[in-house]
This record gives C-alpha cells, structure tokens and sequence, in this order.
C-alpha cells in the first residue's frame, strides 16, 4: 500500500495529472479527487487517508470534500474483495465477478459525480 501511495505521490507531483487534465480539458472531475478514484478500487484505508487530506485543506463543507465522501461511500475495494472473499472459498474464475465490480465502481463514481454536481 505504502508503495501504491508513493507512487501515486510521484505520478501528481511530477505534474503529469495536470498535462491529462489540460490536454484532455477534464473539467467536471477536480484534479484532487482523481488519486481517489484510482486508488479507491484497490485500498479503502488509502482512500481515508486522501479524503481525511481533503478534509483538512478544503473543510468538510467544501464541493471537493463533498464529492470526495460520496465516492467513498458508493464504490468499494473491488480487488479487496475479489482476493479475500473469493481466494477464502476457492473460486477460481473470477472474471466476470472482477467485470462487474470494475463497472459498479464506474457506475458509483459517475453518479457521486452527477448528485455532486445536482446538491451542492
């Protein structure tokens, strides 16, 4: 995990994110909610530590923070799941299971972004 957050750290601060936001001219995502999206399949603890990071710079009250707590509540840690769960029992073809659990956390962070976007 700790490798996955530096990582993470080194793909934001070398500025790279800016460039795919420019070129991409992304302006409905903020750029500091996007390292939550990427990680937040992968690790829900990661994903606290970001949204608690967002809380201290933007206050709980702010769009980003607000967007921030819905994708955490609306989406989960898909490959958490698959590897636990699944390994704890034997099930071995996980393909489909790993589809639609990619696809709900798409689905959630759309509609995080959408009712963000309607409420605040």
């Amino acid at each position: 995990m700790l490798t996955m957050i530096f990582g993470l750290n080194i793909f934001i601060n070398s500025g790279i994110l800016d460039f795919i936001f420019r070129f991409l001219n992304i302006t409905i995502i903020p750029k500091e909610i996007f390292p939550m999206i990427l990680l937040r399949p992968i690790s829900g603890n990661a994903t606290l530590v970001i949204l608690n990071n967002l809380y201290k710079l933007y206050t709980p009250d702010s769009y980003i923070s607000f967007l921030g707590s819905i994708i955490q509540g609306s989406t989960d840690t898909t490959f958490y799941v698959i590897t636990l769960y699944f390994g704890s029992i034997g099930i071995k073809k996980i393909r489909y299971s790993f589809k639609a659990g990619l696809f709900a956390d798409l689905v959630g962070i759309i509609s995080a972004i959408v009712i963000s976007k309607i409420m605040f």
